[in-house]
Order: structure tokens, then C-alpha cells, then sequence
């Protein structure tokens, strides 16, 4: 009787030691399964630091070529307005009294002294979507003081969204691929704009 005890608790036992030995291995695959999923991780992340900073340094390339772009816009527009102002018919002196001789050359240097001015750097302003007439008011301001040609608007600004309003500005390219500023800036307003379409298209239109 005690011959047949012992072997039925020889067996639980030896039952007990192959489900350890089982739950051991589950164990040690799971630590692994861990151990894989943080290293995956680890890289997954290292990966995309990567590509954001590679993000960042190109974004960061992108706004100074805006940059050199605009300054060369303005510069040759300078340069015409110059050679229009020199092949301008030139007034003789001889038409004004002697105490007038100097006005010409007088009012010339002024002309050249506002010509050099050093324009004041004026920052472009970003747009989530909020108040998207003051914001395109301020952004025609800020091509107009630079000069910037036509072409390059939509390009600029594309820089300066975020948010919904840079959301919007994805399927805005996908649909008008050659767009111009003037559309750009009135279907902004329109999808951002409290106002109706009617409003938005005759406040548009004033501030052209």
C-alpha cells in the first residue's frame, strides 16, 4: 500500500517537474518576445529621430533658399527700376532760373538715398486657419515690401501653415496643382472664414 503511495507521488511529482520545465520555457520566450519588441522599439525610435532631424536641416535649407530667392526678386527688380529711371528723357538745367540750378541733382540724391534704404526686417506670420483675412492681408503687405514675384507666393506660405489650415493646403495643392496666389488666398478665406461665400469672395476682392 505504501509501495503504491509513493509511486503515484513520484509520478505527480515528475508531472509537476515537466509542466516547471514547460512554464520555464514559455517564460524564457516571452523575455525574448520583451527583449526583441523594446530592441525593435529602440530603433524604431532611433529611425525616426533620424528623419527628423533630416526633416528639420531640410526645412531649415528650404527657408533660406526662400530667403536668397526673395532677396534676388528684389534685387532685380531694383535693377529695373534703375535702368528705367536712367534711360528717362533728362530735364536741362538750362530751363531754370540761376537759383535753381541745383534742384535736379538735389532731388536725384534723394531719389538714390531712398533707392539704398535698408528695408526693416519684417517676420512672415504662421496660420492655423484662424483669422485667415487679417492674415492675408499681412502676407500681401509683406510681398509687397519684398517684391516677391507672383510664382513664389504660394510656395512661401506653404511654409508658414500648421495645423488644419496646413492640412487643408495638402488637398488645396492636390486640386489646384498650378495654382496662383490671388485663388490661394481667397480659398482660404472661404474654408476658414465664419463668413458666407458672397461675403468672403467681396471682402476679397477689396483687399486685392
Amino acid at each position: 500500500m505504501s509501495e503504491t503511495r509513493s509511486k503515484v507521488q513520484e509520478e505527480h511529482l515528475k508531472k509537476m517537474d515537466r509542466e516547471m520545465g514547460e512554464l520555464s520555457a514559455a517564460y524564457r520566450i516571452v523575455i525574448n518576445m520583451v527583449d526583441s519588441s523594446d530592441l525593435t522599439l529602440k530603433v524604431l525610435g532611433n529611425r525616426q529621430e533620424k528623419i527628423e532631424n533630416i526633416m528639420t536641416d531640410i526645412n531649415q535649407k528650404y527657408e533660406t533658399l526662400v530667403v536668397m530667392m526673395v532677396q534676388i526678386s528684389g534685387n532685380m527688380k531694383e535693377g529695373k527700376d534703375k535702368q528705367a529711371e536712367s534711360s528717362a528723357p533728362q530735364t536741362k538745367s538750362g530751363n531754370f532760373g540761376s537759383n535753381r540750378v541745383g534742384t535736379p541733382q538735389i532731388n536725384q540724391a534723394r531719389d538714390d538715398n531712398r533707392h539704398h534704404t535698408k528695408m526693416p526686417k519684417i517676420d512672415f506670420s504662421y496660420s492655423n486657419g484662424e483669422g485667415p483675412r487679417e492674415w492675408v492681408r499681412k502676407a500681401r503687405k509683406y510681398f509687397q515690401l519684398h517684391q516677391v514675384a507672383d510664382e513664389m507666393k504660394v510656395g512661401i506660405v506653404e511654409m508658414y501653415l500648421k495645423g488644419k489650415a496646413h492640412i487643408w493646403f495638402h488637398g488645396f495643392a492636390a486640386s489646384h496643382p498650378d495654382a496662383e496666389w490671388n485663388l490661394f488666398a481667397e480659398e482660404i478665406c472661404r474654408r476658414f472664414s465664419d463668413t458666407t461665400g458672397e461675403e468672403v469672395v467681396e471682402t476679397f476682392s477689396k483687399i486685392r
